[in-house]
């Protein structure tokens, strides 16, 4: 195991770890940069990633992915049609990804609007930032 597999094993038990603590009663949003390509098998996980997928998958999209199917969460990028849904340009290949996502429950999807890439922002990263609409009604 190099160490770069270690920081990647590190990373998802602490994000499980993480996420095992949030009270199932709450709504919970999760934004990230997670370097994890998810590729376009939206059958195999259903009710992790809709029907609106992009490229191939990887290692990290496939530990991703369970880890998103264990706590039942859903990639919002991937549920609602969006022109602009890459978000990061592989330098060599030139080929557009999705490595950044809002998660949500599955059980809220419906309070999700939209996730989409806005084209023209403006920042210091070769991302492309990713905005999500989303209702949320607050109780005291």
């Amino acid at each position: 195991m190099t160490s770069s597999d270690a920081a990647k094993d590190k990373f998802s038990e602490d994000l499980h770890a993480l996420l095992a603590t949030v009270p199932k009663v709450d709504k919970l949003i999760v934004l990230g940069d997670f370097n994890a390509r998810v590729g376009t098998d939206h059958a195999a996980w259903q009710g992790v990633l809709g029907p609106h997928c992009l490229g191939s998958c990887n290692d990290n999209g496939i530990l991703f992915l369970g880890t998103c199917a264990e706590h039942r969460l859903l990639l919002t990028n991937t549920c609602l049609p969006s022109r602009e849904k890459a978000m990061w340009m592989h330098p060599r290949s030139r080929r557009w990804q999705l490595l950044d996502y809002v998660l949500a429950r599955r059980r809220d999807r419906q309070d999700v609007l939209v996730t989409k890439v806005i084209r023209d922002a403006n920042g210091w990263t070769n991302h492309r930032l990713v905005i999500s609409k989303i209702r949320l009604s607050l109780q005291p």
